[in-house]
């Protein structure tokens, strides 16, 4: 791929609108674990207490995931540079 390539891919993506997607009804059973999400974020394809547990169910069922660490749904959290 060539830097000019690189370019036109962001100058598209950046014409693109992103809508967002809302979890909360799916992930709040699975509050303070990890989650393995289909890329679609329209299937939750494991649970657990460690990233080692969940990755071994992702992988079971899919070769590519995004995984999640859910904090308590009653602590706030505030990035700090």
């Amino acid at each position: 791929m060539t830097f000019g390539s690189e370019l036109a891919n962001i100058k598209y993506m950046s014409n693109t609108t992103l809508k967002p997607i809302d979890l909360s009804k799916k992930l709040r059973p699975y509050e303070n674990k990890w989650v393995a999400l289909s890329l679609d974020h329209k299937k939750v394809l494991g649970v657990g207490d460690t990233l080692k547990d969940v990755k071994k169910k992702a992988e079971k069922k899919s070769k590519k995931y995004i995984l999640l660490k859910l904090p308590p749904f009653n602590v706030s959290y505030v990035p700090s540079f």
